[in-house]
């Protein structure tokens, strides 16, 4: 009898069927983060605790596999100083190569426009392709890095990152002049 059950509570009545055996590896990596992370909390009532769990479910198929790791997020804090620092996160659990650049609008190229400076902060710049405006960067280990946008002006700017083929736009870098 007991060779007669199967696992339900997920993926149906087989939980080798469907994503996991179709070839599709990035399918795979959620489900099989799901299935770990239900080990951890079984059952949630609120939503801030299913949202909070799925966060969860999210960084450990990242961890997972890397190759497939979601994008990388970005925040971006006030502007103080005439500089705002926006804070870079790759929940990949490894290092990752990642493209960035300053933009004019969501979906932008590059600007036409540099800042007065960039700087980063726990990051590693492989190269610089335009000054001030377009970075080749190597995130940490560890996931978390910044990067310092200055500007004496009135502007708005919008980080880019891409990492494998995804691209993630930043909330705006909005610096005003009193």
């Amino acid at each position: 009898m007991a060779l007669q059950r199967r696992h339900t509570e997920w993926f149906g009545p087989d939980f080798a069927r469907g994503p996991v055996l179709s070839g599709a590896p990035e399918v795979a990596a959620v489900q099989i983060a799901a299935a770990l992370a239900q080990l951890r909390v079984p059952l949630l009532r609120s939503d801030s605790e299913l949202q909070s769990h799925a966060e969860f479910i999210r960084s450990l198929a990242d961890r997972l596999f890397p190759d497939l790791a979601g994008p990388v997020a970005l925040s971006v804090g006030s502007e103080q100083n005439n500089q705002i620092t926006t804070q870079i996160t790759d929940n990949s659990g490894s290092y990752s190569l990642v493209q960035m650049w300053l933009a004019d609008s969501i979906g932008g190229g590059e600007t036409g426009t540099a800042p007065d400076s960039v700087s980063f902060n726990g990051i590693t710049v492989l190269e610089t392709i335009t000054p001030n405006k377009r970075y080749l960067v190597i995130t940490p280990k560890t996931g978390l890095a910044n990067v310092t946008v200055s500007y004496a002006g009135s502007r708005t700017w919008y980080w880019a990152a891409a990492r494998q083929g995804r691209i993630v736009y930043s909330s705006k870098l909005d610096f005003r002049v009193p």
